[in-house]
């Protein structure tokens, strides 16, 4: 696990990499504004701030928690949305870098390339919803809601970056199979992985490095991971 996480980094001046990270940049930033605008549109739309019913200083201090807090909350869940669109050139590299002996990719239909990114996206941001009064216990038990957080994200970034690596050596049943086989090392990989987007500025490299994380991950895992 520390191996790939290490040639993860180490791959970053990689030119294909470097041009995946500047992309993955520009996109980050817009995702964190329109998450910062979603949460300010949220907080106008209550209409507390409005009515006088909170004095001006407290609103100014809640309107920045709720920002700093929903764009927390919500970018990692577009982490894998991100890592689709440049997903495949990025694990292209690794396997050339590490795994020089898997051959090309097997041919995939593009619901199966850009699925897995946007069912996340969509899955993530209902559960963390779901999960807000939960998180809110932190204030109750100090830790507690961030446990929670990074254990939630973890299994989902797990599951589905595992996934979308294996389904280039093979098919979704196998792939699935494979993950349940090692459930344990792949939960904790995509808790390093919800690690990282929860970084600041590091997080913008997140989808990148994720990617080719997860990549060295699902092939140090099994050999039936390289047969084509």
């Amino acid at each position: 696990m520390v191996e790939s996480l290490r040639r993860a980094f180490a791959q970053l001046p990689d030119p294909v990499l470097r041009r995946s990270v500047l992309l993955s940049v520009l996109l980050a930033l817009a995702m964190i504004a329109l998450a910062a605008g979603f949460s300010w549109w949220l907080i106008f739309r209550l209409g507390l701030f409005g009515q006088g019913l909170v004095d001006g200083s407290v609103a100014a201090g809640v309107a920045a928690l709720v920002l700093v807090f929903g764009t927390l909350l919500f970018f990692p869940s577009t982490v894998m949305f991100i890592a689709s669109w440049f997903g495949d050139s990025v694990a292209d590299a690794v396997e050339a870098r590490y795994w020089p002996d898997l051959g090309p990719p097997r041919d995939r239909t593009v619901r199966e390339t850009l699925m897995p990114g946007l069912s996340l996206l969509v899955v993530t941001v209902i559960v963390n919803l779901v999960l807000v009064p939960v998180y809110a216990l932190t204030l109750i038990v100090p830790g507690l809601g961030l446990v929670i957080f990074y254990c939630v994200n973890g299994y989902l970034f797990g599951r589905e970056f595992f996934e979308a690596v294996a389904i280039r050596r093979m098919d979704t049943k196998s792939a699935r199979a494979l993950r349940r086989r090692y459930r344990g090392r792949i939960l904790v990989a995509g808790m390093i992985i919800t690690v990282l987007t929860t970084i600041p500025i590091l997080n913008l490299a997140a989808p990148v490095l994720a990617t080719a994380f997860m990549t060295n991950v699902c092939h140090g895992l099994d050999e039936s991971t390289q047969t084509g």
